[in-house]
């Protein structure tokens, strides 16, 4: 089983993350710097380098100014229509 990070799925998640954040007019530094970390950490995410775990989630949706269960249930839709398989 491949890991997680280079599945389908997580590049449909990473690309509405990336979307959310470019909606939301902010650049990556920017983004970086309300969640206390550097640009290259964003960078790492968006570039399906880097896992992103719940309580970074949370905190990365609350800085873009989104609820996090909305948020959730929008990558889970995106990954559901992309027909992307989670096992």
């Amino acid at each position: 089983m491949p890991k997680t990070i280079f599945t389908g799925a997580n590049q449909v998640i990473v690309d509405v993350l990336r979307r959310t954040r470019e909606d939301a007019g902010l650049r990556q530094e920017e983004l970086a710097s309300r969640i206390g970390r550097d640009q290259s950490h964003i960078s790492l995410i968006e570039g399906s380098q880097r896992r992103l775990d719940l309580v970074e989630f949370m905190r990365i949706a609350q800085a873009l100014g989104r609820d996090p269960i909305e948020l959730f249930a929008e990558l889970y839709r995106a990954v559901q229509r992309s027909g992307h398989d989670l096992s």
